[in-house]
């Protein structure tokens, strides 16, 4: 009897594979589980679940190169949504470094990256008007959530660029709103440097409800803190014995030294209270080095 030569290979090897409880295909439905992980965190919110399904996704064995690094990028942005600065670096650059072949992917990490450089977009050149600033952020929020900052053009700004408005939406517990950077201190170790900042207080505006009644506690509060290595503070000023009260523009400063150790340098402004923030024309120097 003449035997098929490919068609008894096929049946050897499937039966080799049975014997032993192996499965040598890839896992099918890895494309499947990371649009899945997609959607429930950008659809239902829920940046916690998210997180753990595309860990697991990227632990899986046998995954495509390019699921996998698609995974690992979605790592990286919901950990810097849930405002885990540091960790989404890490794994920005984990995905720089291990999936070079991934042209796409490597590029957007490489954007993140290079963010975490320095301050970017102090003046409010960049983006569209009632959006968060580029190069800014706001800490992670419930998904019903309203921004706590935005930017402007024109009207109610000091400069004719553009500023920022700091507020605090009424369905999120407790009464602060920020918005702020985080990047590298590599390229500041060892220097002084001066954040500066012109901020003013709305605390009587017209709401949904009517004139808002200020609160005594409404105030403005410009910050600088420096994150050393293994998790220790730095250098840290969140202007509490000088906030800002006003309504009329002022100018702020903190000045700091950044230390040997310092890995991050983060600041931003806080609406403390209730009460609207606008904050312009930024700066951010080297005022002396040792």
């Amino acid at each position: 009897m003449q035997i098929n030569l490919p068609i008894a290979m096929g049946i050897s090897l499937a039966l080799f594979a049975a014997d032993i409880h192996m499965d040598i295909r890839p896992p099918a439905d890895s494309e499947v589980r990371l649009e899945a992980a997609i959607h429930r965190e950008i659809v239902a919110g829920d940046l916690a679940g998210a997180l753990r399904d595309y860990r697991a996704i990227a632990a899986q064995a046998g995954a495509p190169r390019s699921v996998s690094a698609r995974a690992y990028l979605r790592i990286g942005l919901c950990e810097e949504k849930l405002g885990q600065r540091k960790e989404a670096y890490d794994t920005y650059r984990r995905v720089a470094t291990d999936y070079a072949d991934q042209t796409e992917v490597v590029q957007f990490a490489r954007t993140k990256l290079a963010a975490w450089s320095g301050p970017r977009n102090l003046k409010f050149e960049e983006g569209v008007a009632g959006r968060v600033p580029p190069g800014w952020f706001v800490p992670s929020l419930p998904k019903d959530a309203d921004y706590l900052a935005e930017l402007r053009r024109g009207e109610g700004c000091r400069s004719r660029t553009g500023c920022a408005l700091v507020l605090v939406p009424r369905n999120v517990p407790g009464t602060t709103g920020n918005l702020m950077q985080s990047f590298s201190a590599a390229a500041y170790v060892g220097k002084t440097v001066r954040l500066r900042a012109w901020l003013r207080l709305e605390r009587f505006f017209l709401t949904s409800a009517g004139f808002r009644i200020p609160e005594p506690e409404d105030r403005a509060q410009m910050w600088l803190n420096v994150e050393r290595a293994n998790r220790r503070n730095g250098f840290s000023d969140d202007m509490h014995d000088r906030p800002v009260k006003s309504a009329d523009w002022t100018q702020c400063e903190i000045v700091g030294e950044i230390g040997e150790d310092a890995r991050f340098i983060n600041f931003g402004v806080m609406s403390i209270g209730g009460g609207r923030v606008w904050v312009d024309d930024v700066s951010f120097d080297v005022i002396s080095a040792r």
